[in-house]
This record gives C-alpha cells, structure tokens and sequence, in this order.
C-alpha cells in the first residue's frame, strides 16, 4: 500500500499556491485596483487591503517553506515501512517505529511518523476513504486498518 501522489502534491504544495495567490492579489489591490470587483462595486486603492494580504501571503509561503521537507510518501507492508522523498529513501521495519497517529481535522487522512534514531517527524497521506463526525475523521482505507492494526499489535 501506498500514500495518494495527489494528495501528497496537494498537501505539500497548498500553502505555497495559496501564498503566492494572496501575494498576487495584495499586489493587485495595490496597483490595479480597478480590475478587483467586490460585491459589484469597483475596489479602490486601500493600504490596509494591500497590507493585510501581502502579510497573510509572506505567512503562509513561511509555512510551506517550515513543513515541506516533512511531507513523504510511504509504502507500508506487512513488515516494512517505506518512507520517500524526492532525494533519499528510508526503508525500515514496524519494530523501528516509534510512534504513528493520525492527524485530527485534516481531510483526506494524514498520518504523522516517527522512526527510531530519527530526530524528524515525518507525515503522509493515504487514500481519501474516512468518515467524519464533528471533524474528528476515522480513516477507513485499507492503509489505515494496516496502521491500526500494527499500533495494536506492536503497542505504539
């Protein structure tokens, strides 16, 4: 089983495109101000608009920037775990990780990793199959009941 390349490409990359989308409407606002319609009026040139758009765009490309490098895709087997990224490759067996738990309120289902004698904490995607209630999600992919199951068994 392995992570969703899509979802992997969307989850690493959100906030980079929401980033520079803000940035260009900050930029917009600010010096096209006429091409901006809200609610059928016209925009007019606004410092506060400008300003408070350009620094929710810096923010959220300072966030990709943070967590991209934590973003892996990761084949599970019954006795390994694969963990890849674009430049190195970490494969290791169940008995090696210390923990895994699933992500809150992030839809499709995210997991989140840790492997002996690693410092990072790494994070990965699995099919888009869960249920929500109240935004707390229960994964039912087949590489979810595979994670369940090994926490159970190995009690991590």
């Amino acid at each position: 089983m392995e992570s969703n390349k899509n979802y992997h490409y969307f989850f690493k990359y959100v906030f980079l495109g929401a980033g520079f989308i803000l940035l260009k409407t900050s930029f917009v606002s600010w010096f096209f101000p006429q091409l901006i319609r809200m609610n059928g009026e016209q925009l007019s040139q606004d410092l506060f608009v400008t300003v408070v758009f350009g620094l929710i765009g810096f923010a959220m490309i300072l966030i990709f920037l943070t967590i991209k490098d934590k973003f892996v895709m990761a084949r599970l087997g019954s006795q390994t775990v694969t963990l890849k990224k674009s430049d190195w490759e970490l494969k290791t067996n169940w008995m090696d990780v210390e923990s895994i738990s699933l992500i809150q309120f992030v839809y499709p289902p995210l997991y989140k990793i840790k492997v002996k004698g690693s410092e990072e904490t790494y994070w990965f995607n699995t099919e888009s199959q869960f249920m929500k209630f109240g935004g707390v999600i229960n994964d039912l992919s087949e590489m979810g009941d595979l994670v369940k199951k090994k926490k159970r068994e190995l009690g991590i």
